[in-house]
């Protein structure tokens, strides 16, 4: 009886450190903010962020050129800001309001300036980082716009480089990689992200986001630019069988998508664009569907609705499609541009890429 008892206030205890350190983890933001401007005077002001369990948003308003707000965050989360412009200033701008992107901790963090767009933003440590990247971006020339888009890449990505290598253990450089880890980039990049992915803190190494990049390495290494591209053989929509070495001798583009893949849809134009401009240039295309059984007339339809005149093939197992295992598709689109010798040339061209790629080889 009096064992059973200790053991009932020995649990009573445990669940009461449980809870809180519950609470303890939730730690509270206070964000204060002076802007200036007087097109800001009275507008409805915006935070969207996730708080590491939820996506979630808080309002106020702008009073005599002050606003403020607070909540509970896990961990530093980047936030978007969003305040409105008076009617007046909608009416002369035709813009609704101003954004702005930094990063959230618990403590104080202050916003000041005359615009939202040009304020100084100071708060914890993560936010330094940011303003670090930021001004890097700012010390080549691009602006928020710029980085957006496909012709400031290159540039975009040396400066990201940079500063993963080094701030390799910043919330700001796992925020970072997870965003920048696309197949083209790790093909092209491949010995220097595998650095600076090795340099990054095991904790992040083990989280998904970490063993999704650590397997896009893996497939870069054994799939990235110059090595061979992996032969397979498949049947097309009338169940003739086609492989991929029989069209050695021709640039081909080995493109993975399906039917029901919106962002693959919205490629298709791209890819019909690049097959007409090139076909009779040695250049072609091959398309690989992640349809199943069940979706092969969907497949077919898709075929025949966004005129895709080029050979496809699949095995309608979805993503167990054996070429998709082969070259490890985690997502599509995805797409190899293989020369005429069988090497792999160019990975996840996308937009008006695959166009500028062809331009410079044919």
């Amino acid at each position: 009886m009096h064992k059973s008892k200790n053991l009932k206030t020995l649990y009573v205890l445990c669940v009461s450190l449980f809870v809180l350190h519950t609470a303890v983890a939730q730690e509270t933001f206070h964000l204060k903010g002076d802007i200036s401007s007087p097109a800001m005077e009275g507008s409805a002001v915006l935070l969207a962020y996730h708080n590491g369990k939820t996506f979630k948003h808080d309002t106020t308003r702008v009073r005599e050129g002050h606003f403020e707000l607070k909540g509970n965050v896990d961990k530093p989360v980047k936030v978007l800001l969003f305040v409105g412009y008076s009617k007046e200033e909608e009416a002369k701008t035709k813009k609704r309001g101003e954004s702005t992107q930094f990063y959230l901790d618990a403590g104080i963090t202050t916003i000041k300036g005359e615009r939202v767009e040009t304020a100084t933003i100071k708060g914890a440590a993560v936010q330094h980082d940011f303003s670090i990247l930021q001004q890097s971006l700012n010390a080549v020339g691009l602006t928020d716009n710029d980085i957006k888009e496909e012709r400031f890449a290159a540039k975009r990505d040396s400066v990201y480089l940079d500063f993963l290598a080094s701030y390799p253990n910043s919330q700001v450089s796992f925020d970072l990689m997870k965003q920048i880890a696309r197949p083209n980039l790790l093909s092209q990049r491949y010995e220097e992200m595998s650095q600076i992915y090795t340099n990054m803190a095991p904790v992040w190494r083990d989280s998904e986001d970490g063993q999704r990049v650590s397997r896009l390495l893996l497939g870069a290494k054994k799939l990235g630019l110059g090595k061979d591209a992996i032969d397979f053989t498949m049947n097309d929509v009338s169940g003739k069988p086609v492989s991929l070495s029989d069209f050695r001798g021709q640039y081909v583009l080995l493109d993975f998508w399906a039917s029901w893949c919106i962002p693959c849809r919205a490629e298709n134009p791209h890819l019909v664009e690049a097959f007409e401009k090139f076909k009779d240039k040695n250049f072609t295309i091959l398309g690989v569907s992640l349809d199943k059984e069940s979706g092969k007339q969907q497949w077919i339809d898709a075929i025949e609705k966004d005129g895709l005149p080029w050979i496809h093939v699949s095995d309608l197992k979805g993503f167990d499609n054996a070429a998709a295992q082969s070259y490890d598709v985690q997502s599509i689109p995805i797409n190899y541009l293989i020369d005429p010798k069988g090497k792999i040339v160019a990975v996840g061209l996308r937009g008006d890429q695959l166009m500028k790629k062809l331009e410079n080889i044919l």
